[in-house]
């Protein structure tokens, strides 16, 4: 309540709207009253609850005070000039500590918005890379080399194949149905029934395609298969495959595990096909992915499947799709 006042005071002197009079101390002591002459606080004090006494003037004398001087300091009865009222804790006749000047207070409050202000315009600044320390100038470009995009096409339905017992999902868009003559060479080779995705028509001359291909088959008889070595067997059929299936082409061995489908035990082998002549006659595939999935079938040959999917088949996606939904009956 006091600095309020006190504050209240300050301003109003400062603006000429306080009038003289006394006051509560603004120093906080308490049941004592101030003189404030309309500019500053004076040494004059009287208890609280006195009454208000004229004004006094230097210079005049004991008779009515006239103006609007600072009045004479109160003094008990019967008690000469009392010493100058001092602060609490400073001894007499010292200099009276500055009084906090409110001005600076509303500044400095002022001061500190400002900081904030800036404070807030450094982390903008942070945050769209302004302070940066790259040369101005284009970045530079990324890369061009993508990771197989993982899109998938559309299932429209259930692909069985009675021979083998294995089915997956039918699929849309591109896809199409395909079934090989027995008297084929493809059909020699256990490749019969499956789906076919176009990837490049007239590749090769007219009447030409270049396919993504999805087959299933009983592994052929051709294939040797003994004591349940799927690995084997798997190897084998694609060493059969790849001259009948590939133009020329140079092989790597991608993957090759042991396998589930339907609980049943299965081998995965991947190999990477390659073309080096590819963009000296103007493919749009350079590479392939050739993957084999054998089921065991104990009595019988093992089922098979064979997929086939080129580097510029639209939707990467497809293959996994298809082992993600394989089956044997």
């Amino acid at each position: 309540m006091t600095a309020l006042l006190f504050f209240y005071l300050k301003v109003g002197a400062m603006s000429g709207q306080t009038p003289p009079g006394w006051y509560p101390d603004p120093y906080g002591t308490p049941g004592l009253q101030r003189w404030f002459d309309g500019a500053q606080w004076t040494q004059s004090t009287q208890p609280a609850g006195q009454p208000t006494p004229a004004p006094w003037s230097p210079g005049q004398g004991s008779g009515t005070p006239q103006g609007s001087g600072t009045p004479q300091p109160w003094q008990a009865p019967g008690q000469g000039t009392p010493q100058p009222w001092t602060p609490p804790g400073q001894s007499p006749g010292a200099t009276a500590p500055p009084r906090r000047n409110n001005q600076a207070v509303l500044l400095g409050l002022a001061g500190g918005g400002a900081v904030v202000v800036v404070l807030v315009v450094v982390a903008v600044l942070l945050a769209t890379g302004a302070f940066d320390s790259d040369p101005a100038g284009p970045r530079p470009a990324q890369s061009t080399s993508a990771a197989p995009n993982d899109n998938r096409s559309p299932v429209v339905g259930t692909v069985s194949d009675s021979a083998s017992g294995l089915s997956w999902s039918q699929l849309g868009g591109e896809w199409k149905s395909s079934t090989i003559p027995s008297d084929n060479a493809y059909a020699k080779l256990g490749l019969i029934k499956g789906q076919i995705a176009s990837v490049q028509k007239e590749y090769n001359g007219p009447g030409s395609e270049y396919v993504s291909s999805v087959y299933a088959a009983e592994l052929p008889t051709s294939v040797f298969y003994t004591n349940g070595d799927l690995e084997a067997a798997a190897k084998s059929w694609f060493g059969l495959v790849r001259p009948a299936f590939y133009p020329e082409n140079q092989v790597e061995d991608v993957s090759s595990r042991a396998y589930s489908v339907s609980g049943k035990k299965a081998w995965y082998y991947e190999a990477r096909v390659s073309f080096p002549q590819a963009e000296s006659k103007g493919w749009n595939f350079r590479t392939e992915r050739a993957v084999i999935v054998l089921v065991d079938r104990p009595g019988d040959q093992p089922a098979a499947l064979f997929l086939s999917f080129p580097d510029s088949h639209a939707n990467q996606g497809d293959l996994g799709l298809i082992l993600d939904s394989l089956k044997i009956g």
